[in-house]
């Protein structure tokens, strides 16, 4: 519960942020025959049967509609988890970033011309400013196991900068559509 407040506090006190596309990476067993998959579940043990899996439930409901409906478009349908040939979990992390700007001006010191000293060695005047961004970036993990062989065969990874709407019904599905767009991969 803890966890949910503080990922809804967060979410709520970026809305500045801008809405970056996400970062996406796949990885998969170049061993496992993926046309021979054809339905899927929901990865169920004591520890997931609850309710919430992401960041809240509303979240969590978006995100299993969008993986559901990302891998039913590409051919797979849902089965009964002991009857599916992919177990399908998620895993969502956030993490704050700081990104510093540092800007300045001037010439510092050395030898030239000085209305003072004539030529010389000296100092000229300048300034420098430091300009220090936290931002926070929230990372979704797909995992498809093969259920009979226990084994994962097939990981997605999207990473984005979270703003106002990152977790609209929009961003979700514009994110799962990205990581799933090479799926099946070609062995």
């Amino acid at each position: 519960m803890r966890i949910l407040r503080t990922l809804i506090t967060i979410a709520a006190a970026i809305p500045f942020l801008a809405c970056s596309s996400s970062r996406i990476h796949t990885d998969f067993d170049h061993q496992a025959d993926f046309s021979s998959y054809s339905t899927f579940a929901w990865y169920q043990t004591e520890e997931t049967d609850g309710p919430t899996q992401g960041p809240s439930q509303i979240v969590d409901g978006r995100i299993r509609r969008a993986i559901a409906e990302n891998l039913q478009a590409k051919g797979l349908s849902r089965a009964e988890p002991g009857e599916a040939d992919l177990a399908v979990t998620y895993y969502a992390s956030l993490n704050s970033q700081m990104q510093f700007h540092t800007t300045g001006w001037g010439y510092g010191g050395g030898w030239g011309w000085g209305p003072r000293w004539g030529f010389g060695y000296g100092f000229w005047p300048g300034w420098t400013t430091t300009t220090v961004h936290t931002y926070h970036e929230g990372t979704i993990i797909i995992d498809l196991i093969d259920r009979e062989k226990n084994q994962l065969v097939w990981r997605g990874v999207t990473t984005r900068v979270l703003g106002k709407k990152s977790h609209s019904d929009e961003k979700i599905d514009q994110s799962m559509s990205r990581v799933f767009v090479d799926f099946p991969p070609a062995t």
